[in-house]
């Protein structure tokens, strides 16, 4: 098992842990209305099923909205490291045909793509990267100006659009949240059901604690593995270590070394 895959079990691992303090404070509220104020259990599971088929419903419609965004997301890292990789293949084929000296652009290629990889990682900022990717443009120019064949050039402005098109849509997933006013009513769905997990009544005295609990864990991780799954570009989060819910961006960095190595 590679370490990619560790560190996502891991991520999720602690986003099930994050879900505990829910289980908790439905236990101990269950405890403190039955064993200190005495007060039995108000509700039947059956009574509150409409709660929890409003819970249901909603989270089902919240995670329906951001695995759309996600599976288009897990898309983008590879984009744009083929658009960088093929910009500087391009490039450098332009040159050799030319006899030109491949060297004059290596080490402006690379300063991008180190700022792009940073920005992903969280090291640089958004307006450090958009300043350094501005640089192809004008590397466009000083190779067409070198003596660089036209339909080289054309395919680099080509592949320079597609970078920036692509970077632009990933800037707009990381910066924008699915549907705010529904994370305000799922937030309050899941609140009002983890306080009648408190009150319900089980036939079971057994199953009268179990069945709150696992309940509650449920829908307190699902909770939480909405608000993640919506920025899949979270890696500079948690000191560093990103999260369960981000996509894979090692072709990114693969890329970036590659482009380093040259």
């Amino acid at each position: 098992m590679n370490s990619t895959k560790l560190k996502t079990i891991s991520n999720r691992f602690r986003l099930a842990l994050l879900a505990l303090p829910a289980v908790f404070a439905v236990v101990v509220l269950r405890y403190i209305l039955r064993e200190v104020f005495e007060i039995g259990e108000v509700a039947t599971f059956g009574e509150i099923g409409s709660v929890i088929t409003g819970v249901t419903l909603i989270l089902g419609f919240m995670l329906g909205g951001v695995l759309t965004d996600y599976k288009e997301s897990e898309k983008l890292p590879a984009s744009v490291a083929v658009a960088l990789s093929g910009f500087s293949s391009t490039a450098h084929a332009g040159l050799l045909v030319k006899d030109l000296d491949v060297a004059m652009i290596d080490e402006r290629i690379a300063k991008v793509a180190n700022t792009i990889g940073g920005w992903f990682v969280g090291t640089n900022s958004e307006d450090q990267m958009w300043n350094a990717l501005s640089d192809f443009p004008a590397l466009i120019v000083d190779l067409e100006k070198a003596g660089m064949a036209s339909h080289y050039v054309g395919r680099l402005l080509v592949l320079n659009g597609e970078l920036n098109v692509t970077l632009n849509r990933i800037v707009v997933v990381r910066n924008t949240s699915f549907v705010q006013s529904g994370y305000v009513l799922m937030s309050l769905l899941v609140l009002v059901l983890q306080g009648s997990l408190a009150i319900v009544s089980f036939p079971s005295s057994i199953m009268s604690w179990i069945a709150p609990s696992v309940l509650s864990l449920a829908y307190a991780y699902l909770w939480l593995l909405v608000r993640d799954l919506d920025n899949p570009f979270g890696h500079s989060e948690n000191s560093g270590k990103g999260s369960g819910a981000d996509v894979d961006i090692t072709p990114l960095m693969n890329a970036v070394r590659a482009l380093n190595s040259q």
